[in-house]
């Protein structure tokens, strides 16, 4: 199989002339890779534009998940390369899909707050600051940005990777995406601006986020 592109956590291989293979490296639990194939499913199901995730895969002693293959580049490339202009429009596309995301209501995907403990190691402090958050069923994609967006050769916007989906309130998600555009700070503020927000209101979140990042970033979680 012929590589594509590198990951933090897999590589992506083509398989055929119209599916590619994510293989995550060895030594990567199957139960997170199980955990993506589900959600990838469950997104898929409710008509958003995502590849289709068909199977789970072993090859060479690595986990992997068979996917359509999306021809085309990552919207952080094209943000990266644009005009003002050209840019000022890829900016409200963003934001545009991630409304249409956050529309969306799903039950069977883990709630955020679940998400968000995993990663508390116990720290009862950490624990009160996610329990007085508030419930909601949105459905969150956990890890939107530029670079997990791909635009295809019809310049249609194809969401990627579903390792972290969950549920919740829409105001989770757009404080985590504001929160990973932290190195753009133009980006980060005119994205905030697009969906409707001031930084006090996602405060609350970004809080419990800067709280469990260095835990969530090494992969420790709370026994």
């Amino acid at each position: 199989m012929k590589l594509i592109s590198k990951g933090n956590t897999a590589e992506i291989f083509e398989n055929g002339d119209n599916l590619v293979c994510k293989l995550f490296y060895s030594g990567y639990p199957k139960l997170y890779i199980e955990h993506e194939l589900d959600n990838a499913k469950a997104v898929f199901q409710l008509g958003l534009k995502t590849p289709r995730a068909y199977n789970l895969i072993c090859v060479d002693g690595r986990d992997g998940i068979v996917y359509d293959k999306v021809i085309g580049e990552t919207l952080s490339s094209k943000m990266h390369h644009a005009s003002e202009e050209e840019l000022m429009v890829w900016t409200y596309r963003f934001a545009d899909i991630h409304k249409e995301l956050l529309g969306h209501h799903i039950d069977n995907v883990m709630d955020y707050k679940g998400f968000l403990k995993m990663f508390a190691k116990d720290s009862v402090e950490v624990i009160a600051k996610i329990n007085e958050l508030e419930d909601g069923d949105c459905l969150l994609h956990g890890d939107f940005h530029p670079a997990n967006i791909m635009v295809d050769t019809d310049d249609q916007l194809i969401l990627i990777d579903m390792m972290n989906v969950c549920k919740g309130p829409a105001m989770y998600d757009i404080a985590r995406t504001y929160f990973l555009l932290e190195k753009d700070k133009r980006l980060q503020n005119r994205y905030l601006e697009l969906m409707g927000y001031e930084l006090k209101d996602v405060m609350p979140y970004l809080e419990v986020i800067l709280l469990i990042r260095e835990n969530e970033m090494k992969n420790e979680f709370s026994s």
